[in-house]
């Protein structure tokens, strides 16, 4: 499917791909495409992979991720991330992401809209924190920006959502073609205190 029929679907499906029970108290009640934090790694894909394909996002090496390669209508990439020093490699975060070849503008409209549905979502099950724009921490030029929603939920964990615009520079140095992204994302209380506190050190 075309990424710009991806932008459009997402919206509507989002409830379908993002299910929650009624009743859910916890992070791992929630799921991204059937995938839930508290999974092991492994449900998705084999160990030796993992171990081969692993990478590190964060000047940190406390957690890495993997790309899951699953057949999407909405999301262009799917990261799991987890303790490499992990046996079962379980699932701490899961990051879904559409991505913006040229005009990352239009991300700002999806993120809206998002933001709503996920409101009535975790409606009394979290708190809502605009954080506004800023500069995105992997980019140490301080060139390229993040504009960010957060559901701060009452176990500790964490729901995301954030439109990031990549300056020239980022995108030469980590070889992206894409002017930026939209990700939605979920987070344990452990994985959620390691980007405050450890992720950029």
């Amino acid at each position: 499917m075309p990424s710009q029929m991806k932008k459009i679907t997402v919206i509507i499906i989002l409830s379908l791909c993002f299910a929650i029970p009624s009743k859910a108290d916890y992070i791992r009640d929630f799921q991204i495409e059937g995938m839930s934090i508290g999974d092991s790694t492994l449900n998705y894909m084999d160990k030796k992979k993992v171990i081969n394909t692993m990478k590190y996002g964060f000047g940190s090496k406390e957690f890495a991720f993997i790309e899951i390669k699953k057949k999407s209508d909405t999301y262009d990439e799917i990261l799991l991330l987890f303790k490499p020093d992990d046996k079962k490699f379980i699932v701490h975060s899961i990051s879904a992401r559409i991505l913006y070849p040229k005009d990352v503008n239009s991300c700002y409209a999806q993120q809206k809209k998002i933001t709503k549905e996920l409101f009535e979502i975790f409606k009394n099950k979290a708190k809502k924190d605009d954080q506004g724009t800023y500069n995105y921490k992997a980019d140490k030029t301080g060139k390229s920006k993040v504009t960010t929603i957060n559901f701060l939920l009452d176990s500790g964990g964490l729901a995301h959502v954030g439109c990031y615009k990549f300056s020239k520079e980022f995108r030469k140095e980590r070889n992206i073609s894409e002017d930026g992204m939209l990700s939605i994302a979920v987070g344990s209380k452990e994985y959620n205190e390691f980007q405050k506190n450890r992720a950029y050190k």
